[in-house]
């Protein structure tokens, strides 16, 4: 019914929650892959984040953003790209190259190792590789959760190229064989600057942009479609456990397949579906939830440097015998630190937004007083 829509729906923040609880799962899996914790048959309990922030959440934050897709020229679209995501991809990547050689040498007080292995790093950003890769022989270490920006950058470029080119009747056939190729290619060699998982995610945009262009998200779903959806979402559960491993677009890594991809597209709309339903929700934790959501930019920017630059192994070496007391206390530092520099960066933004406002104002009353 047209009274019981939720009222975030089209609006600026009817992502916010589902990138905040986005953010809190990615921070929690990467702790957490530092201590798995074995059950009975060598299950981890730590494995349930992993599969939560791989499967399900980063298909839906990549649909998200599609939803938010607007066809322009490819030039514009590039334009666009490269100011919203490279500026921060490019301080992040300063950021902690710089703070990983001040950390290496804290922790080994071995200066030429520290700047070998921090050249490492700056040239896995350098090339902006998802994973660690030996390219000539040179070993280069991953960009961290960064490779989520460069991907979404270069899907969008892709996306936009195929809308501009393609008759609309065969958009569809145009996204599925640039994801075949992206998926291929990941079997075959490591690209750079994340292109490989760029094009394995146009898919995932697509379906946001489609979900806006026909309202999927302003009504209840089909039957059929919910059945159809919810069938993917289990036959990916299913894929996990036979396999004991996690789809991860990052890695190249898919349990089905190809298929995976289009499976884990189903379980990532129907967390923005069950998202979308929590929207009415206003308690304390829902607005802290859209709060984080609000600043993920700026939380996954800077647990990218936190946890590359901080050595978080020899941290939990210290933990083998307690690990679930290591994963807590890792998980308080790391929260607490992202969470004092986003409010430094608040803070410095308010300062800026009204500093401008200040230079304004004075300029307005400059010419009143001229006149006098």
């Amino acid at each position: 019914m047209e009274g019981t829509r939720p009222s975030t729906v089209n609006s600026i923040g009817m992502f916010d929650m589902l990138k905040g609880m986005g953010m809190i799962a990615i921070v929690l899996a990467h702790t957490a892959e530092l201590y798995p914790m074995q059950i009975s048959g060598g299950l981890s309990l730590t494995a349930f984040f992993p599969f939560i922030y791989r499967e399900a959440l980063m298909a839906a934050f990549f649909i998200a953003s599609g939803y938010g897709f607007r066809k322009r020229s490819i030039g514009k679209c590039i334009q666009q790209q490269l100011r919203a995501l490279l500026k921060p991809y490019c301080i992040t990547a300063v950021c902690t190259s710089l703070l990983h050689l001040l950390c290496h040498y804290m922790a080994f007080h071995y200066f030429p190792s520290s700047v070998t292995e921090t050249l490492k790093v700056a040239g896995g950003f350098l090339l902006g590789l998802p994973h660690t890769t030996t390219y000539a022989g040179q070993q280069f270490f991953s960009t961290g959760p960064m490779w989520y920006l460069l991907s979404l950058l270069i899907g969008w470029v892709l996306l936009d190229a195929i809308l501009n080119i393609f008759p609309e009747k065969y958009t569809h056939w145009a996204v599925l064989g640039l994801m075949l190729l992206g998926w291929g290619t990941t079997l075959v060699w490591e690209l750079p600057f994340s292109l490989s998982q760029g094009a394995v995610i146009v898919p995932y945009l697509y379906i946001g942009y489609l979900a806006k262009k026909n309202r999927w998200l302003d009504k209840p779903l089909p039957r059929r479609t919910l059945y159809i959806l919810l069938g993917g979402t289990a036959l990916t559960a299913v894929g996990a456990l036979l396999a004991q491993s996690t789809d991860c677009i990052s890695m190249g890594e898919w349990t089905l397949g190809p298929l995976s991809i289009l499976l884990d597209a189903a379980t990532g709309f129907l967390f923005i579906r069950l998202f979308m339903r929590l929207n009415r929700f206003t308690g304390p934790i829902a607005q802290g939830l859209q709060a984080i959501g609000r600043n993920s930019l700026n939380i996954f920017c800077i647990h990218t440097v936190e946890l590359i630059a901080i050595p978080w192994y020899l941290f939990a070496a210290h933990f083998t015998d307690h690990p679930l007391r290591g994963m807590l206390l890792q998980n308080v530092i790391a929260f607490t630190s992202i969470g004092l520099v986003c409010a430094l960066l608040n803070l410095r933004r308010s300062w800026i937004v009204k500093a401008s406002a200040a230079r304004r104002q004075a300029q307005r009353r400059t010419p009143a007083l001229s006149q006098h």
